[in-house]
């Protein structure tokens, strides 16, 4: 609470998060269930309010701390319940669940909230009933091999507290299946099908955004734990059915409820296991540093996470056996259980054919879960309205010097422009464990006006090629402004493993026609895949001669072309470089004003422990990282990123990227349709083909995730670019081209082609020659 209250904002420089979320919620399941119930030593409610009691009964105030009213019996565990509806909506629904001061207030909240139940009706009673985690972490236990017997640790096979135990009663029976439902949806939330469901139920609720976002998951998970209920007591009513009517659905219900827990450790071991071993690790350096205050009290503050701790392949593993294990355990419990349960000769037998198929589907389910690829949902955003009037550049924007690419104030004749627009980056990061900050985005404009402007006839920082790939942006840009940091609205959703997203907000003003906003997006965008520290290197590698940025200038200067990975002469020199820079801290001049000395040392030994690992330099915020490579070919994997602002899955599609090919072009009048095929993916196991099929024929499940689109440009005679776009899928499964008062009389050609998923590598690219003109 202490953390949350006075330290650092920013979940990962807070202690709170972590301990809370990570630590606490998720690692402790596990030492419940497998080693025994450590909770109910460490609870520190019960804690503080016995030493209450002793301090009250010291003073000779009295026998107990409490008031001993009666407990009302038919509330049952439901306040546990409703308690932990509300904790797993904060925890999966909220969106600044990982705000270190919101879970403060929440800590306090509860507490005042937990010692009010105790003193009302007693602290056994309202821990039996009231405090969630209590009856949480107590279910879990019954499932670990040790239990307290008489004063003293006990062994006993496990699952023989769950079995061993009489019926619960209907409000325990509604939790159980409450905490089976929840583990489930935190994962369902995170797959493809159920963004499709948001975008599809958003404009029933007024538009999309994080409202409608929060209404609907809200929805869902009330909805998913009623749909768990009714199906439990569905089949229980089937199993009283089996056996007679004796005993009756109710009390069968009652009586099998505790054997399902087995299928929620399972899968919480499947969902949790890796975010527990990667996020985890990020207690190390909070330990040293709990409030964010810069503090390195033990030492382990420089500690660096590494998230290839657990590979993809034994991840997939662990999950299938973690879901298939606990789905087994809880049929064998179930017919230990009906055993007891049920006298009469094949009873149990016959009773436990609905139950088992009901753990088949929730194991199913399971699974199927874990096999999505983790998504986020994102909102569809109208296009801004085009703007009409100059806007004013405010105080606090720049713009990059031409000559040396410092960022200072726009020139006095450049204080207004015609666009604006604000661009919110999520930031993640790179292959070094370093993060995206505000200087990453700002050195790449930087980088474009130092190298891409010529300063008068010098050449010494100056490369055509940068020139003529920034032109645009440089044409354009008027200002761009540092709008802050926003570390809390997108942070930490345990389901599909992010923990921090910090979300960069720039304010770019452009001098343009604010007719288009598609291309007005795509004038000077603020991102670059290259950290400020691999660019500041690379910089200095082309101003000692030792390289040149493109190919063209290479060969005029009569340089190596600059590589990061397969020069061992360059990689010595930059190894050496980067230990210069370290000692010194250094900071290129644009970025004086935006880097601290300390944190310039920090990337520097980021980029020099990366460099001994890998034996490279090339650094990116992408999802591979270059793993190997030879003359011939080159062996990339997997960066497991948890901050990426792609989910784990997103990137699917470019592992067996599908093609689209134009098969039939109709023109009437300035009306162009086209007509096609695109590729789909047949799997079986770990196989899979290539089939082309037309668009007409393609399942609309599939087509919605193939995203096909046309893509367009019409060149002239002289081969000029008169006009491009792209042109959406119609209803009737072709694309429609209307170039109508677009293009002057003439000779054209129109060059297009489908793209699949966003793919356009080796691009099937049809022509079609246009006369423009009297005959229209």
């Amino acid at each position: 609470m202490l953390a949350g209250l006075i330290g650092a904002q920013n979940p990962y420089r807070n202690i709170a998060p972590t301990l809370v979320w990570v630590v606490w919620w998720v690692g402790l399941v596990y030492v419940q269930a497998f080693v025994g119930d450590v909770w109910s030593l460490i609870n520190p409610w019960r804690t503080a309010y016995d030493a209450a009691d002793w301090l009250y009964r010291r003073l000779g105030w009295g026998s107990e701390l409490s008031l001993r009213l009666p407990y009302p019996a038919a509330l049952g565990a439901w306040p546990a319940c409703l308690l932990l509806l509300g904790f797993v909506w904060v925890e999966l629904v909220s969106p600044d669940a990982a705000r270190p001061s919101r879970i403060a207030w929440l800590a306090i909240g509860y507490s005042i909230l937990t010692w009010a139940g105790m003193l009302a009706f007693g602290r056994a009673v309202w821990l039996q009933k009231g405090e969630v985690f209590t009856v949480v972490f107590g279910t879990l236990a019954r499932f670990a091999p040790t239990e307290a017997r008489a004063g003293r640790l006990a062994l006993r096979p496990f699952g023989s507290g769950l079995i061993e135990a009489p019926p619960v009663s209907a409000s325990m029976m509604a939790f159980v299946l409450l905490l089976l439902a929840t583990v489930l949806y935190d994962g369902l939330i995170g797959t493809g099908e159920w963004a499709m469901l948001e975008e599809a139920l958003s404009p029933v609720l007024g538009g999309a955004g994080g409202a409608s976002s929060m209404a609907i998951k809200t929805a869902g998970l009330i909805a998913l734990w009623l749909l768990f209920l009714t199906a439990y007591l569905g089949v229980s009513a089937a199993m009283s059915a089996l056996v007679g009517g004796r005993p009756g659905t109710l009390d069968l219900a009652r009586g099998f409820a505790l054997t399902l827990v087995p299928i929620a450790i399972g899968y919480h071991v499947a969902h949790y296991l890796v975010f527990l071993l990667v996020q985890g690790q990020y207690i190390v350096p909070l330990l040293s540093d709990p409030f964010g205050y810069g503090w390195n009290l033990f030492g382990t503050a420089g500690y660096r996470v590494d998230i290839g701790l657990v590979g993809a392949r034994s991840a997939w593993y662990a999950t299938v056996a973690a879901i298939v294990i606990g789905h087994v355990a809880a049929v064998y419990l179930a017919h230990v259980k009906a055993i007891g349960l049920l006298d009469a000769p094949g009873a149990a037998l016959k009773s436990q054919v609905p139950l088992t198929a009901l753990m088949v589907v929730y194991t199913f389910f399971g699974l199927s879960i874990a096999a999505q690829p983790i998504v986020e949902s994102r909102a569809v955003s109208a296009p801004p309205a085009a703007a009409t009037e100059t806007i004013a550049v405010p105080p606090g924007a720049v713009l990059p010097r031409a000559a040396d690419g410092h960022l200072a104030e726009p020139a006095p004749g450049r204080t207004t422009a015609r666009v604006k627009l604000v661009y919110k980056v999520l930031g993640s990061a790179y292959h070094d464990a370093t993060k995206t900050g505000m200087a990453d985005l700002l050195y790449a404009y930087a980088f474009a006006y130092r190298w891409g402007a010529r300063e008068g006839d010098s050449d010494a920082r100056y490369d055509p090629f940068v020139d003529a790939a920034t032109a645009p942006l440089r044409r354009h840009l008027v200002a761009v402004r540092p709008a802050g940091v926003d570390a809390g609205s997108k942070s930490f959703r345990v389901g599909d493993v992010n923990f921090v997203r910090e979300i960069l907000t720039l304010e770019v003003y452009l001098d343009i026609a604010p007719d288009d906003p598609d291309w007005n997006a795509v004038v000077a965008p603020p991102w670059s895949t290259v950290s400020w520290h691999v660019l500041a290197l690379m910089e200095e590698a082309v101003d000692r001669g030792w390289g040149a940025f493109s190919q063209a200038e290479a060969a005029r200067r009569g340089v190596p072309w600059l590589d990061l990975v397969r020069s061992a002469e360059l990689n010595a020199k930059l190894a050496s470089l980067v230990v210069q820079f370290e000692r010194e801290a250094f900071r290129p001049g644009a970025l004086q004003a935006y880097v601290s000395p300390d944190e310039a040392r920090k990337r520097w030994q980021a980029l020099s422990a990366f460099h001994a690992a890998n034996g490279h330099f090339l650094v990116t915020n992408g999802p591979y990282k270059l793993k190997g490579w030879s003359q011939r070919n080159v062996t990339l994997e997997a960066f497991r990123d948890l901050t990426y602002p792609l989910g784990v899955g997103s990137y699917d599609a470019y592992a067996i990227p599908r093609r689209g090919f134009i098969t039939n072009v109709h023109r009437s009048g300035d009306l162009l349709t086209l007509s096609g095929d695109i590729e789909t993916v047949e799997k079986f196991q770990r196989s899979y083909r290539l089939v082309r099929m037309p668009l007409k024929s393609v399942p609309a499940a599939v087509l919605k995730r193939a995203s096909p689109e046309c893509r367009y440009v019409v060149t002239d005679a002289g081969g000029r670019v008169a006009a491009a776009g792209t042109a959406a899928l119609g209803a009737d499964a072709s694309f429609q081209i209307d170039l109508q008062g677009r293009l002057p009389p003439g000779d054209y050609t129109l060059s297009a082609l489908i793209a699949v998923n966003g793919n356009t590598m080796n691009a099937d690219i049809h022509r079609i020659p246009l006369s423009i003109g009297s005959q229209r």
